[in-house]
C-alpha cells in the first residue's frame, strides 16, 4: 500500500497528498487555495490528474511545504 511505501520514504522530502498521490518536496512548483480550504498542487512533472490536498490535511501540507532546505 502507499502507507507502507511512504514510510520508506524521508517525510522532510515525500508528503502523502491524498489516497492516490505521493508527491516530492522537489516536484512541486505552486499551489493554489482549491474549494473549501483544500490546496490544489502544481508539479514539475506531469500527473494524469489534479491534486488536491484535502482540507483535513491542509495545515500538515502547508507545514510541510513552507520547511526550507537547510
Amino acid at each position: 500500500s502507499l502507507d507502507d511505501f511512504l514510510k520508506q520514504l524521508d517525510p522532510d522530502l515525500f508528503f502523502r497528498a491524498n489516497r492516490q498521490f505521493i508527491i516530492s518536496h522537489r516536484a512541486v512548483t505552486d499551489l493554489s487555495l482549491w474549494f473549501d480550504g483544500k490546496f490544489s498542487v502544481n508539479l514539475s512533472v506531469p500527473s494524469p490528474e489534479r491534486i488536491i490536498v484535502s482540507r483535513a490535511r491542509s495545515a500538515e501540507f502547508k507545514k510541510w511545504y513552507m520547511k526550507t532546505d537547510d
